[in-house]
């Protein structure tokens, strides 16, 4: 039987950050072009500040500012007041600045949105389906600025940015540090690069003390999985989830070798993988893994025997993949693993 997640308190210390300009580098293009340098789990190297070397810091405070992004470079003047999020993520990015986006793609489901985040940016226009937002909801908004994300709005870039300046990065795909090099770019979008700067420096110190409550030498393997009816997927060690808990020293049992944001798994596979911990998202229902938990292979996986499986909430755990939810998993991580 998998175990509940226990909900614990979010815990922030302030703590200013001293900035230092990182250089100019990235994918360049002329507005609107297309980057061919994307890659949706490639690796960066985070920079002193926590986001990467490639995050134009340069632009910050400019009244014009030229931010370069996946699919090409935009140029946003003033401060946009009014924005529309295709992502989850780029909510948690507004609402880190003290903003809220005036329509969300939520999928035409609001609870998706975590309440920790819902609580803090009130009420919004839904734009429909995160895979296919709607155009004419969007248009009807009159937004000053568009926050997309790198593979599923691709298509649709150019129709975009015929309603207001957009700005693409990896969300759905991306790993930890493309989510944080996309929130400071959207800081520097917004005019808002004190603001994420300070979040940024917060987010660190709960990161940190966090991980200081990990026991020295821990070497369990966690599984980050998520369970549907008729499927059950693995996130490798260069997806998002897999990267909050490498922050915390706990590694992924997945191979590293491969670009893929998600591996298809069989009970087999699972029992071959020999996870020490498994972290299970699960749909509402009956999942694939209920049934697995019938059938006596489940019982060979070392996370089984023990007692080391938990259900945690899709939402927090693979939908939202921001700053307030990667903190949120951290800290359920540790409970569950430690009761701390």
């Amino acid at each position: 039987m998998l175990f509940s997640a226990t909900k614990v308190r979010r815990s922030i210390a302030a703590l200013a950050l001293t900035a230092a300009a990182v250089a100019l580098a990235g994918c360049g293009g002329s507005a609107g072009s297309a980057s061919t340098n994307a890659a949706p789990n490639a690796d960066r190297a985070a920079a002193a500040q926590g986001v990467s070397s490639d995050v134009n810091l340069d632009q910050c405070g400019k009244a014009t500012r030229t931010v370069k992004h996946d699919l090409g470079t935009t140029t946003v003047t003033g401060d946009p007041k009014r924005v529309v999020a295709l992502e989850y993520s780029f909510v948690d990015a507004l609402a880190s600045v003290g903003m809220s986006p005036v329509g969300i793609a939520d999928d035409d489901k609001p609870e998706r949105i975590i309440p920790q985040l819902k609580e803090k940016i009130g009420a919004y226009k839904s734009v429909g389906l995160r895979a296919t937002p709607n155009i004419q909801v969007i248009t009807a908004l009159k937004p000053d600025l568009i926050l997309a994300d790198t593979g599923r709005h691709k298509g649709i870039y150019a129709q975009l940015s015929k309603i207001a300046p957009t700005i693409a990065y990896a969300s759905l795909n991306g790993n930890y540090q493309q989510v944080m090099d996309g929130e400071m770019s959207t800081a520097i979008a917004l005019n808002k690069c004190d603001q994420m700067k300070t979040r940024l420096a917060e987010h660190e110190k709960t990161m940190n003390d966090l991980k200081a409550k990990v026991p020295s030498g821990e070497s369990r393997t966690a599984l980050f999985a998520v369970s549907s009816d008729q499927g059950f997927t693995g996130f490798p060690p260069k997806s998002y989830t897999p990267g909050v808990l490498a922050l915390l020293g706990i590694k992924s049992p997945l191979a590293d070798n491969s670009g893929d944001a998600s591996v298809s798994m069989t009970l087999e596979t699972l029992v071959a993988t020999k996870p020490d911990v498994m972290f299970i998202a699960g749909q509402n229902g009956k999942t694939l893994a209920d049934q697995w938990e019938k059938s006596p292979l489940w019982k060979e996986v070392p996370a089984v025997q023990k007692s080391a499986a938990y259900k945690v909430d899709q939402n927090i755990w693979s939908r939202s993949r921001g700053l307030l939810a990667s903190e949120i998993v951290a800290q359920q991580a540790i409970q569950n693993l430690y009761g701390k």
